[in-house]
């Protein structure tokens, strides 16, 4: 985890002396992961929980390797058997008793969850696939900004472009866009 969430929770660590533990669940599955009380890790939502099976995968449905992004697909006999008068959505989102999430996560090598953001709010530009989370992520690293919020234009001819709004630190000067442009890009993978 980067930007003022991380920075935020080692104070509030630092300060109180307790640790956030987050977790992860949906209205159609309710809790799929959370952190084991003495094995919290900054910035998991944890692993996954007793009675819940959990896929990751690429657009195409295939298993995603460990810390690589991909969708999540959640499998559990405490899933909503789907939407409430709305049959094409029910199929869209369950397929052979997998929920598709929409959420985008990775799973490190000790089995924990760290969410990416989800696949609705994914840029698509030119085909490639931009995660508003991390360029705003990265953008909190430069010293100019204090917040940074990362949206998708659309537009004809590249699907949509990146839009991008910050708050300047107090006291700093605001940098050139190329500046930004060029300090992101070196940092996203």
């Amino acid at each position: 985890m980067t930007g003022p969430g991380a920075e935020l929770e080692r104070e509030f660590t630092a300060l109180s002396g307790f640790t956030i533990d987050e977790a992860y669940g949906l209205t159609e599955t309710g809790l799929v992961a959370v952190s084991p009380p003495d094995r919290i890790k900054l910035g998991s939502v944890g692993q996954v929980v007793p009675g819940v099976s959990v896929s990751i995968r690429d657009d195409n449905g295939n298993v995603v390797a460990s810390g690589a992004d991909g969708r999540v697909w959640i499998k559990t006999d405490a899933a909503c058997i789907g939407y409430w008068g709305d049959e094409n959505a029910t199929a869209e989102a369950f397929v052979d008793g997998w929920l598709d999430s929409g959420d985008v996560m990775r799973a490190d090598a000790d089995g924990y969850l760290h969410f990416r953001g989800r696949r609705k709010q994914i840029i698509v530009h030119d085909g490639s696939n931009i995660n508003p989370q991390e360029i705003e992520g990265v953008l909190f690293e430069h010293p100019s900004v204090e917040s940074a919020g990362v949206i998708g234009i659309h537009d004809e001819i590249h699907g949509e472009n990146v839009r991008v709004y910050i708050t300047l630190r107090d006291g700093s000067v605001r940098p050139p866009d190329l500046e930004l442009i060029r300090f992101a890009r070196g940092k996203v993978g």
